[in-house]
């Protein structure tokens, strides 16, 4: 999920609550425990569509961001010659 929402971030897109259960390919009570959790560590956030009640979007807050770009800078880039 996480990554999901980082790669929607980078491409200034978001998702819907919904969208990002069926994204992370496992049961919507499993996903929804999940959102909760991302929530209250802080790292998502959930917002209400003003133009569609039914609609809640998710997206990272700053320190989820944050986490997602020091993540990804510790990872070892290796070069592979052609």
């Amino acid at each position: 999920m996480l990554l999901e929402l980082f790669a929607l971030e980078l491409e200034c897109q978001r998702v819907s609550i919904s969208n990002l259960c069926r994204a992370s390919g496992v049961p919507g009570t499993t996903a929804l425990r999940w959102i909760d959790n991302l929530e209250k560590e802080g790292l998502i956030i959930r917002r209400d569509d003003p133009l569609d009640q039914r609609r809640v979007w998710a997206e990272l807050t700053p320190k989820g961001t944050a986490s997602m770009r020091r993540y990804f800078e510790s990872i070892p880039v290796r070069l592979v010659p052609l």
